[in-house]
């Protein structure tokens, strides 16, 4: 049965729980507006931006936007998770309660397991609120499995890299990143997250491999780098973190926190992390990395012609 949502259905829901649709730069709110017919299928568009206090919910809701699950995982699918955890600070790590609904969301549509390609801690998942359902399934995510070396024959700075072999392998491949102030690239989402999945020494060169002297020295070098590594495989589905977020002292924090409650989802990297530029008072031109992989033909960056929907819950 196909669980997705059509449009129709999917308006008469939002009325029903009072949920405002955004489209483009458009709000269209539950009382006193008529929702407009020429609005297209919730499947096709390129963008889902959700917005709630509940950032479970949120992450679910901007999913079924997208198609829902099911339309990412098959049954007995192998999923590789790449999250944003490795931090401390408030607003430097992914919300673990929009990983945890990934992981719920990813068992309901069939997955056979899933595996955690930066191995996030136990530490990471105590900081959420599980239901006894959802402590198990997160007890049950694997640890990756080991490194291997791929040739990256498109490179321009990176031609080899050590890469978590659980992402050459896995079915599907769901990147979970915060948006958040980068001290190098000025901005990290799901492009960097990348680096979450490759090895120490493939993590050094893309700081050092130049020749630099500081780990932050050549910003060029360390964004082509950053692009050459998304070559080897893109993401079949992003969920990016725009609830709370640093917008200085990035990446590790502390930093100003601003909290926009958001959850910014897609099947384009690319296009996911242009939007996300917003969060911390930037725009896609602003950084280097994403005109490089709209450059290169990983994903769009022309916004205005993008599908972007949205809900407030």
């Amino acid at each position: 049965m196909d669980d997705r949502i059509g449009r129709r259905s999917f308006l008469k829901r939002s009325l029903l729980v009072g949920t405002s649709l955004i489209v483009g730069d458009q709000v269209f709110g539950r009382v006193g507006n008529t929702i407009r017919n020429e609005l297209s299928t919730f499947t096709d568009i390129d963008l889902a931006v959700v917005e709630g206090a509940s950032y479970y919910n949120a992450t679910r809701k901007a999913v079924e936007l997208l198609g829902g699950m099911r339309r990412f995982v098959n049954k007995q699918s192998k999923i590789g998770l790449l999250v944003n955890s490795r931090f401390d600070k408030p607003g430097t790590y992914a919300n673990p309660q929009i990983a945890a609904a990934v992981v719920g969301m990813c068992y309901e549509a069939g997955a056979k397991e899933i595996v955690s390609l930066e191995d996030a801690s136990g530490s990471y998942w105590r900081r959420a609120t599980l239901t006894t359902e959802l402590k198990e399934q997160a007890d049950s995510i694997r640890e990756p499995s080991g490194w291997s070396t791929v040739e990256i024959p498109k490179g321009k700075r990176l031609k080899k890299a050590e890469l978590v072999r659980d992402l050459l392998e896995c079915d599907v491949f769901i990147n979970i990143p915060v948006f958040k102030d980068h001290e190098g690239t000025r901005f990290t989402g799901t492009l960097k997250n990348i680096m979450g999945a490759t090895s120490y020494s493939t993590n050094q060169f893309f700081h050092q491999g130049s020749n630099a002297k500081g780990y932050y020295d050549d910003i060029e070098f360390l964004s082509e780098c950053i692009i050459d590594a998304n070559l080897v495989r893109r993401p079949t589905l992003c969920i990016a973190d725009a609830t709370e977020l640093i917008m200085t002292n990035g990446p590790f924090g502390p930093g100003k926190i601003v909290k926009p409650r958001k959850i910014v989802a897609g099947i384009d990297g690319v296009a996911v992390d242009a939007y996300g530029t917003r969060f911390v008072g930037l725009h896609p031109e602003d950084i280097m990395m994403i005109r490089m992989a709209g450059d290169a033909g990983l994903g769009r960056v022309d916004l205005e012609n993008l599908k972007v929907v949205g809900a407030t819950l």
